[in-house]
């Protein structure tokens, strides 16, 4: 086994850990969850540092992202947030209200009603909300596998702080695994705590 198999069964090893702690949560501890995570961007100033701010809508047992959605509109920030276009296409969508977001199917994340915008669109955010799946204290970020992400945020602003959303075990104290392909995240945020990460 060459390491860049073995790097990819130790992803595939901690996402099957991360799926089995979230098993146990259900919407109404995912709402919670949110409310506080809600406080906690607040207090870092996160809801109102930037005029546009991207984010995404969550899924499954994600912590809810809807308050965080909602802070967002309540201070007029402009909001983008992904859309899967064809393949492993990376586009964003900018969110008007709650309202738009529409149900796209089984396994895919909900989406505004309006149109897409390019890969590029991501350069106007100075605050980058990513999922993660677990974060370490370098920044070292697990994400689903798809590698969407990554490739999304090559188009961010080298003046963006780019922040892991996780549950408060996700934020770990062992290193996980990655690859060059993989990007590092400036800061985390839990319903516990938000912490800026060592540059």
């Amino acid at each position: 086994m060459n390491n860049t198999e073995d790097v990819q069964r130790k992803k595939q090893q901690a996402r099957s850990t991360a799926f089995l702690a979230r098993a146990e949560m259900n919407p109404a501890l995912c709402e919670k969850a949110g409310k506080r995570l809600v406080a906690h961007a607040h207090q870092a100033g996160l809801l109102t540092s930037s005029p546009t701010v991207s984010a995404f809508i969550s899924m499954g047992t994600e912590i809810s992202t809807l308050p965080l959605l909602a802070a967002l509109l309540e201070a007029q920030r402009k909001i983008l947030v992904p859309r899967l276009g064809k393949g492993r296409e990376v586009l964003w969508s900018t969110l008007p209200d709650l309202d738009s977001i529409q149900d796209m199917g089984a396994k895919r994340p909900k989406e505004p009603s309006n149109q897409a915008l390019s890969p590029e669109s991501l350069h106007a955010a100075g605050v980058v909300f990513v999922p993660a799946l677990a974060v370490d204290h370098d920044g070292n970020r697990l994400g689903r596998g798809a590698a969407w992400y990554d490739e999304a945020l090559a188009f961010r602003s080298e003046h963006a702080l780019t922040v892991a959303i996780c549950w408060p075990w996700e934020f770990s104290e062992t290193a996980v695994p990655t690859q060059p392909h993989d990007v590092h995240m400036d800061a985390v945020l839990t319903p516990e705590a938000f912490t800026l990460l060592a540059s």
